[in-house]
Formats: structure tokens, sequence, C-alpha cells
């Protein structure tokens, strides 16, 4: 037993040095968030069955770069929160200091360990938690408030909140907040929506004078320009008319400079899509002229959960599913998972290649500061026991064709893992 073991040990030795990596992780920035979804297996988006453990509760993990092994680097609280959204159920300003978590979807009761199908299936949420993160190591709960049926989406500029919810009249909450997070000014604002769509996804533009949104129903886009007095935001109009774009648009982003809006389209339910999606580049015509319209399309990998553009806007990745997500005794179960890699000029995304890597519905994707190094969120891995998620890194060759690395360490976070927000 002794020499098989020692055999192991070297078999995974060699393995290791062939790499010429060491354990350690590299990641330039000052801190991140990441939160995680307890109440259901990855599985269940597939076949409603939740395997949940109702010890285990719904957590956020913040992390102290660099890493100390041994050391108070990486902290954690019980924070509600929900994977059933696009990305957009965590905000976190630049600046750092608070976390803004929406509860999406509430937690079932104890008793209940299946839904026919979990979209629908799951208690309305309604509550957003403002988390204090100024020590990554001991993150706090400050306070925490309704916001809405249902909150989608949202998304901070400088000291302002945009909140998406599922409340008719309601479907777009602004508040202005202060240096602890609490809000000193709501408003309610115009969406000139149809009843029967609803927005689950927005962004503000970079020069926070424009807003981004997704819609549900429809499959469409639309912009919203921001009307401020003094200085002060006092309404929204809509700009030009919600246009198509492709068939299942979800999460978009805008380019640093605000002149594209790169928007993911998953091509169908979260986990259940059988064919690749796309990632379209939009023109907005901010000052309405013109048509807004889609400039570009880049297939990406099946069962997209986000992507990520580099801090100098020359590298996008996006982070694929696949199958991974099927119930573990079907065929694909943890398979599939994989970055694609893009580099970026004028707006054009060309193909630089795929990177394959084991775990379960990854959602989330996040450069350092500098474009170095990437963090991807994995949901679970096919670990049979006690089941946790992870924050994964990739280390950045850059130049005319780049290239990703996966870093050997990763960081273990509570089951669910499906957001991470970088403190630069």
């Amino acid at each position: 037993m002794k020499k098989l073991f020692l055999f192991a040990g070297l078999a995974t030795l060699g393995a290791f040095s062939a790499h010429a990596q060491t354990p350690s992780v590299t990641f330039n920035a000052r801190g991140m968030v990441a939160i995680s979804d307890a109440d259901m297996a990855a599985s269940a988006l597939v076949d409603g069955k939740l395997l949940r453990d109702n010890t285990i509760k719904d957590k956020l993990t913040s992390i102290k770069f660099p890493l100390v092994r041994g050391g108070s680097s990486v902290g954690e609280i019980s924070v509600p929160n929900s994977t059933l959204t696009y990305t957009k159920s965590m905000a976190v300003p630049k600046t750092g200091g608070l976390a803004f978590v929406l509860d999406t979807r509430s937690a079932p009761a104890e008793t209940v360990n299946e839904y026919p199908d979990v979209v629908s299936g799951f208690p309305d949420g309604q509550r957003l938690y403002v988390v204090d993160i100024v020590n990554f190591a001991n993150p706090k709960v400050k306070f925490q408030f309704p916001v809405g049926k249902n909150p989608t989406s949202i998304d901070v500029y400088k000291n302002e909140l945009m909140i998406s919810t599922s409340v008719p009249g309601k479907e777009l909450v602004f508040y202005e907040t202060d240096d602890t997070g609490k809000p000193t000014r709501a408003l309610y604002l115009p969406s000139t929506l149809d009843s029967t769509n609803r927005i689950i996804d927005l962004t503000w533009h970079p020069t926070g004078n424009y807003l981004a949104v997704t819609l549900e129903s429809t499959k469409e886009l639309a912009l919203y320009k921001i009307i401020r007095e003094g200085g002060k935001l006092k309404n929204i109009e809509m700009v030009g008319k919600p246009f198509k774009v492709g068939d299942t648009p979800t999460s978009g982003k805008f380019s640093e400079d605000g002149k594209y809006y790169y928007v993911m389209d998953t091509k169908g339910a979260m986990g259940k899509a059988t064919a690749n999606g796309d990632l379209h580049v939009v023109e907005f015509s901010l000052d309405g002229s013109g048509e807004h319209k889609v400039t570009a399309t880049t297939p990406v990998g099946t069962n997209p959960g986000a992507f990520a553009i580099s801090p100098d806007g020359s590298m996008v990745v996006a982070v694929n599913a696949g199958n991974s997500a099927q119930p573990w005794d079907k065929e694909g179960a943890d398979k599939g998972s994989s970055l694609s890699l893009y580099t970026l000029a004028g707006g054009t995304l060309t193909k630089v290649a795929d990177y394959p890597f084991p775990g379960i519905l990854p959602q989330s994707v996040a450069f350092d500061k500098d474009g170095s190094n990437l963090a991807v969120a994995v949901y679970e891995y096919l670990d049979y026991g006690r089941r946790t998620g992870g924050i994964e890194f990739w280390t950045v060759t850059k130049g005319a064709t780049p290239s990703l690395t996966k870093q050997m360490g990763r960081i273990s976070v509570e089951r669910g893992a499906h957001t991470i927000r970088v403190v630069p």
C-alpha cells in the first residue's frame, strides 16, 4: 500500500511540474466579492430537483488580494440571493466599500425539494441587501429593504442605483445613496413599456447619461436618456424605439468609451439551450437622429453565462456552461464548460481560441484591474459529499494573439457561486 501511494504521489507531482505552475493565485486587484445561491443544485435548472441541504444558506464571500494562505484573506456572511437572473443580481461600486445584493427569488420552504420548473416555481423575492465590505475578511450586512417583487437586475453609477423589478409601474426603481449605502432619494421611473413586457437586464452608460435595458417578452433592447436637473436625476425618456436583437438577449455591457454595447444571446433557457449562443455588437443612436442597430454578431459557446471586456478594450472573454448542468446520471454532466477568447478592435470581435475546463454552470467572469488575469465563478463541481462552488483563475498573455493559462490555485466558496465583482 505504501509503494502504491508513493507512486501515485510521484505521478501527481510530475503532472504539476510539467505545467511549471505554482499553486498560488495571482490577481491584481484590491478585492473581489462573490455571491452563492445554495438553495438549488445547478441541475435543478434541467430537472427541477433542488438537492438542497437546509443547513446550508446563501452566502456572500469577500476576498482580499494578495491571498495569504492561513491568513485572513477571505470572509463570508449569509446574504439571500438567487441565481435565477442574468449576471446583474449584485452591484459593487468601483471604489468598493459596499455591495448591493438583490434577493431576486426567496428560499423555498424547507419541505420543498422539487419544482416542475424552478424559474417559475421559486417564491417571489423583493429585497435589497446592503453589505459593508470595507474589511474584506469581515463583511457585514448593514441593512436591507424592499424594492419591489422579483427584482431582476441592478447596476450602480457612482452613488446612484438603478433596479428593474416585475411590478407594473415600478419597472425601474432609482435610488440615490449616501456613503453608507442608505437611500437618500427614491424615484419610480416611467418605462413606457407594455404591461406584458419585463426588463431583465439594465446597464448604466459610462457617462451616467443613458440606460440600456433588455426586454424579456419581445426580445428587444431599448435605450433611455437620463434627464438631470442641477446634476440630480429627475426623469428618463426613451430614445428611439426598442429593437429586436437575436433570439434570447440577456445581459449587456457598454465599451469603456460608451460607443458600443455588447449583449449576450443565450439562444434558450438557462442551462437548457442546445445551440451555440451569440454575442451581438450594438450601436445606439444616442441623440435619436438615427436607428439603433446591430453591427456585428459573433458565436460563443452553448449556454453562455456572461462575458467580460478587458480594461484596455482589446479582449473579450465569454464563459460557457455547455451541458454541464445536466443531472449527474445523464450524458454530458460536468462537460462543456469553456472560456471563449476574442480580440476586440473598433467594435469587431475576432475569435482566438476556446479553453475547456471542468466545473458545472460557470456564470460569471471578470478581468483584474490591468487585464493580466481572469477570474471565473463555478457554480459547483462533480463532487459527492460536501459540494462547493469555486472561483478559478487564469493568466492572460497579451499581444496580437493573446492566450489564457489556467492557474492551479482556486478559492472554494459556498455552492451555487454565480456572480463575481472586482474591486480594482
